[in-house]
């Protein structure tokens, strides 16, 4: 990919957020600073090597920064900006997957995404990124733990409602008890969806060049002429050792590498 293009593209698309903190410690905020600070002087420096050593300086910080425990859709944009900028497409669409599994709204992380795929070279499958994808997912920046109390909670509801409505043979009571019943339906459903194939087996390719197997085997056949390049986007299949088998955008699978595929939820 072009360096030019793919600056001025992200100077005018993409920008650093600062994530909203409230009591966060002197020395985060600091290191945040100094992060945000790598960023704004990366995007100023006229030297390639300078500049890139730079987002990726900034780079590290934000990853930090997460790893510490300051976990937020803008944080996670600020990480794949900056990996964006320092060449690392496979790191930057991971990222901003992460900000959308926060914040299925993120504006900033979808226009992200959808430019480091355009990127990518022609023949590469891509997912399909549309909005109205995105908005089933209203309810991922809600904790699957707190999603799993409210269904309990309904289904203890529904029950009650329920058992009165026969005992008084009141409709208010059954009224309400379908009312719980739908909630609890909607509510369970959503946990049983954030384990199936959406949020536990997307992976991004976030190695350079990876080779595309028929089988899990350094001796099988290439699947693919060309090796995958790092931010492809897969499904997660199956993992035999040190090779997993993914599912590309075009339904096609492959083999590759575990070590070149990292998990989204991870």
């Amino acid at each position: 990919m072009g360096l030019a293009a793919v600056i001025l593209s992200a100077c005018v698309l993409l920008g650093i957020v600062a994530p909203r903190s409230g009591a966060a410690d002197l020395e985060s905020s600091a290191r945040l600073e100094r992060a945000l600070d790598d960023y704004a002087r990366a995007l100023a420096e006229i030297d390639r090597d300078v500049r890139l050593a730079l987002f990726a300086r900034a780079e590290e910080g934000f990853a930090a920064l997460i790893a510490e425990g300051a976990v937020s859709a803008a944080m996670h944009t600020n990480l794949g900006n900056a990996a964006l900028q320092a060449e690392h497409p496979g790191r930057a669409v991971l990222a901003y997957h992460r900000a959308l599994l926060l914040d299925p709204d993120s504006a900033a992380a979808s226009q992200n995404l959808a430019h480091v795929r355009s990127l990518l070279p022609a023949w590469v499958p891509r997912p399909d990124g549309s909005a109205g994808t995105r908005s089933l997912l209203f309810y991922r920046p809600i904790p699957k733990a707190t999603r799993t109390t409210a269904a309990a909670i309904c289904f203890a509801l529904t029950a009650a409602c329920f058992a009165l409505s026969v005992r008084r043979s009141d409709g208010a009571w059954r009224g309400l008890a379908i009312f719980a019943a739908a909630a609890w339906v909607l509510l369970l459903g959503s946990v049983v969806f954030d384990g199936g194939a959406d949020g536990g087996r997307r992976g991004v390719v976030t190695a350079d060049e990876v080779l595309a197997r028929s089988a899990d085997s350094p001796l099988a056949p290439l699947a693919l002429p060309e090796p995958l390049p790092a931010g492809v986007e897969v499904e997660l299949l199956e993992q035999r050792a040190d090779w997993v088998r993914v599912r590309l955008a075009n339904g096609r699978d492959v083999w590759l590498r575990r070590s070149s595929v990292t998990r989204v939820s991870g």
